[in-house]
């Protein structure tokens, strides 16, 4: 089978290969999967260059989540059919490869009016973006929210369940053509982060208070910018590290405001979580997708052949949704 496979950490174009793999043969309890749509999550490339949390053993196959059809069944499996469409919640090794195992424990069907590409990144996004917002800062219809790298593709979708939810929300992005855009898909209020006295332009928005609460996922003087938006009492989440830098936070304004700041990871969640409220949450989520109120964007599809250019691309600046490996 094709798979994309790297023998060391280093940067994605230079260490990661096409290579041929044998067949995996699905154990019992196993399902084998036949995938057909991953798609290429910043964890996925920090993964690759050694600078995740959580690393595997060497060689290894990238990919934490993907859909794909069943197409061979371990001995007692009887819970799942073949040619059924699938989400596996944890595979074994990586989803960038054609086949993969997974625990028959840990599947999810797809309905019909899921598209194969929603339902690919149905895992990462979707779930962080809902976990954050309705459980972690618990926000209430009226609410005040604000996000960094709200042009993302969990920005898009934080905009679609706040317009669900009855929250506002102010959406900081680095290019100042993204303003419009997101404004046109229900952002309340859409900000450039170059652009002068943010943290005004903010209380003038909420009425001179702040917001409620603030997922931040860039670091640095954007991640400081943020916390200072917050109103007291206030609480930022940090679930991302895209520039790489420490967040400098002001310690007056913990102190004397009683601001908290939390770190969420989607992997801890998972472990941790009760598992029937974690089927809950899934469960929510996919009735989203079926009724079309939370659609996550894509902005390309490329083939496990070209995944030097899918990679490029999902590096790139600008991207109105995710890149998708497919075949």
């Amino acid at each position: 089978m094709r798979s994309i496979q790297f023998n060391q950490f280093g940067e994605p174009n230079l260490v990661l290969a096409l290579v041929e793999l044998p067949m995996p043969v699905p154990g019992p309890g196993e399902v084998r999967l036949r995938l057909t749509h991953r798609p290429i999550n910043p964890s996925d490339l920090e993964t690759v260059r050694g600078r995740y949390g959580r690393l595997p053993q060497l060689p290894a196959i990238p990919g934490l989540e993907g859909m794909g059809l069943v197409d061979a069944l371990g001995e007692g499996v009887a819970s799942v059919a073949i040619g059924q469409r699938i989400i596996p919640l944890g595979v074994q090794g990586g989803t960038w490869a054609e086949y993969a195992l997974a625990p028959a424990t840990r599947l999810m069907p797809v309905p019909d009016r899921v598209t194969d590409q929603s339902a690919a990144q149905f895992l990462a996004n979707p779930v962080t973006a809902w976990v954050m917002l309705v459980d972690e800062l618990a926000l209430q219809p009226g609410d005040w929210l604000l996000q960094t790298a709200a042009g993302s593709t969990l920005g898009r979708l934080v905009i679609q369940l706040a317009r669900l939810k009855g929250y506002k929300t102010i959406n900081l992005v680095r290019r100042r053509e993204q303003v419009q855009e997101l404004l046109d898909l229900g952002g309340d209020v859409v900000l450039a982060t170059e652009d002068e006295d943010v943290v005004a332009q903010v209380r003038q928005a909420t009425g001179g208070k702040g917001v409620n609460g603030v997922i931040e996922a860039v670091g640095g003087t954007t991640g400081a910018l943020a916390f200072s938006c917050l109103r007291s009492g206030g609480t930022m989440i940090v679930y991302g590290m895209l520039s790489h830098e420490p967040i400098p936070l002001h310690s007056g304004e913990a102190l004397f405001k009683g601001l908290t700041v939390k770190g969420y990871w989607l992997t801890h969640w998972l472990r941790s979580e009760n598992p029937l409220k974690v089927l809950q949450v899934l469960q929510e989520l996919m009735g989203l997708m079926v009724t079309g109120h939370l659609i996550p964007p894509v902005a390309a599809e490329y083939d496990l052949g070209q995944f030097r250019e899918a990679v490029a691309h999902a590096e790139r600046r600008g991207r109105s949704g995710k890149v998708i490996l497919t075949g």
